[in-house]
C-alpha cells in the first residue's frame, strides 16, 4: 500500500485526538515508555491559549499507511528563537514513527518542504516545541523508563533520521547520582568558604506566595541560561502558563533559593518523578481512579529529578553552584525511599555544569541527541 501523508488541524477535535492518540500505536508493546497524560499534551498543543504560539508559527502532519496513522510530525517556525540567536532555522517535533524508512523520509521531507517555503535554511530537532520544553532522541540506556519531563524513543529514531542526512548538532546529558552518595571535600570545603565569605542564606519555596516565587525563578531563569546553546527567553505569561502545573506536584522542600546578602542569586529546582505513577495510567486519562494513584503512589517514588539550577550573572564564579548542589543534597536524603537523583538535562559542552556532577560521581547515562540538516 502507498503511503501519504495529511496535514491535520490542531484546532479540530478529530485532527488533534489522532495525532495525540498515535504514541500509543507506536509503544504499545515497549514497557519502558511512560504515557504521557493527554489532557498536558492537549494544553502544550494548543494554539489558542498556549503563549509559545503568540512567538512561534506551526504545522503538522499525519503519515498513513493502509488506512491506518503510522507516523506524525510537528514543523516549528520559532521567530522567538531565530531574533534571539539571529539564525535562520525550522524545527520539527513530536516525531513518531514506524519503524518504515519512507515513513520516516516521508515526515521529515514535509517538514523540511514547509519550513523552507518560509525561508528558513537549516531543520533541527527533535524540539516539542522548543528547548524550554523536551527535546532530543534517547540515543542509549532504552531499558530505563524516562524521568519526569524527559522524552523517549524506540532505538531505530536516530537511525531513521541520520539515514535521511541528518547529523548531530548537540547532546544533552543525563546524570544519575545514587541519592546517599557521600558529597566530596573538595566541594564541602568550597561550599563552607563560600556561605563565610559571600554571607549567603538558604530558603525553600513558600507555596503561600506562589505568584511571588514564579516572579523570583522567572528573573533568575532568563539571566542564568542567556548565553548557552539553543536558548530562547520564555515570556513571562509563557513561564507562568509552563510551570502553572508545577505547584500540584513540587515538594516545597526541594526548593532552594541561594541569598546573598538578603538579595536571591540563584535557586535549585528538584522534582519527584512522577513517570512512577504515571506509568501507571496506561490510558493517558485523568480519571478519578488515576487521580488516585497519584495520590497514593508520591509516598512510594524512589527517584527525584534536578531539573534546573540557575543562578544570575552577577553572582557567578563565587561558588554558589556547589553550595546549592549541598543544600539540595541534604535535603533530598532526608526522604530515605530517594534512591537515585537523576540531574537533566546538561548540555554536553557545559563544561562549568559537568565537573562538579561527575567530583559527586554521577554517571551520564543517558544521551539526547539533537540533529540538524541543511535545506535549503
Amino acid at each position: 500500500m502507498p503511503i501519504s501523508i495529511r496535514e491535520i488541524n490542531l484546532s479540530n477535535k478529530k485532527d488533534l485526538k489522532e495525532f495525540i492518540n498515535l504514541p500509543w500505536s507506536i509503544y504499545k508493546n515497549d514497557p519502558h515508555w511512560v504515557p504521557p497524560l493527554k489532557m498536558a499534551v492537549k494544553d502544550l498543543l494548543d494554539q489558542k491559549k498556549h503563549p509559545f504560539y503568540k512567538t512561534a508559527t506551526v504545522k503538522a502532519w499525519l503519515a498513513i499507511k493502509d488506512s491506518k496513522a503510522v507516523g506524525r510530525i510537528m514543523a516549528v517556525n520559532n521567530h522567538a528563537y531565530n531574533k534571539y540567536q539571529n539564525s535562520q532555522i525550522g524545527f520539527f517535533g513530536f516525531y513518531e514513527a514506524i519503524n518504515d524508512k519512507k515513513v520516516s523520509d516521508l515526515l521529515l521531507s514535509t517538514a523540511e518542504a514547509s519550513l523552507k517555503s518560509e525561508g528558513l535554511t537549516s531543520m533541527q530537532g527533535p524540539m516539542n516545541p522548543g528547548t524550554n520544553y523536551e527535546c532530543g532522541f534517547l540515543v542509549d540506556k532504552f531499558d530505563d523508563a524516562p524521568q519526569i519531563m524527559m522524552t523517549y524513543n524506540p532505538p531505530y529514531y536516530p537511525t531513521l533520521v541520520e539515514s535521511y542526512g541528518y547529523a548531530k548538532t548537540m547532546d544533552l546529558l543525563a546524570y544519575n547520582v545514587d541519592a546517599h552518595f557521600t558529597m566530596p571535600k573538595i566541594i564541602m570545603d568550597i561550599a563552607e568558604r563560600t556561605e563565610k565569605k559571600s554571607k549567603v542564606t538558604f530558603r525553600t519555596l513558600n507555596l503561600k506566595k506562589w505568584n511571588e516565587e514564579l516572579e523570583t525563578m522567572f528573573d533568575i531563569y532568563n539571566s542564568a541560561w542567556e548565553s548557552n546553546w539553543g536558548f530562547v527567553p520564555m515570556t513571562k505569561e509563557e513561564f507562568y502558563h509552563t510551570a502553572k502545573d508545577l505547584k500540584s506536584i513540587v515538594d516545597p522542600g526541594l526548593v532552594h533559593f541561594a541569598l546573598v546578602d538578603g538579595v536571591v542569586a540563584g535557586f535549585i529546582l528538584t522534582l519527584p518523578d512522577l513517570n512512577q505513577v504515571f506509568k501507571k495510567i496506561p490510558s493517558g486519562n485523568l480519571s478519578p481512579s488515576a487521580i488516585y494513584k497519584i495520590l497514593t503512589a508520591k509516598k512510594r517514588m524512589n527517584r527525584v529529578r534536578v531539573i534546573t539550577m540557575g543562578v544570575k550573572k552577577e553572582f557567578r564564579k563565587i561558588g554558589l553552584e556547589t553550595l546549592l548542589y549541598k543544600h539540595n543534597h541534604i535535603a533530598i536524603k532526608k526522604n530515605p525511599l530517594n534512591k537515585n537523583i537523576e540531574m537533566s538535562w546538561i548540555l554536553e559542552n557545559n563544561l562549568e555544569m559537568n565537573k562538579p556532577l561527575i567530583r559527586m560521581g554521577g554517571e551520564a547515562y543517558k544521551r539526547y541527541r539533537l540533529y540538524q540538516k541543511t535545506i535549503s
